[in-house]
């Protein structure tokens, strides 16, 4: 069975001198989950990119929305608005 993220051309990754304990529990959790080491590995890679990427677009939206903020009229103090707005009307009954 060909796994659904082959896509016909894939790299080799040696990773040397994996401390004892994280193999070992790397392999516990491949275990777990029914697969191999290398995929299990190839998965938690994936999902550590992936939000990665996700973290990256998140501190651009928020260096967009900081500027779109600077753009904006600066607004003073509405503490007088709010008593304004409280002491008169406003057409209710």
């Amino acid at each position: 069975m060909v796994p659904k993220w082959y896509h016909g051309i894939m790299a080799n990754l040696n990773i040397k001198d994996v401390p004892e304990r994280l193999h070992k529990r790397l392999k516990r959790s491949a275990k777990a989950q029914g697969r191999s080491l290398n995929s299990y590995v190839i998965h938690v890679l994936q999902m550590s990119e992936d939000e990665h990427a996700r973290r990256a677009r998140m501190r651009e939206g928020w260096e967009e929305y900081q500027e779109f903020m600077k753009s904006l009229p600066r607004l003073g103090d509405s503490t007088s608005w709010i008593r304004e707005d409280r002491e008169t009307d406003h057409g209710r009954a």
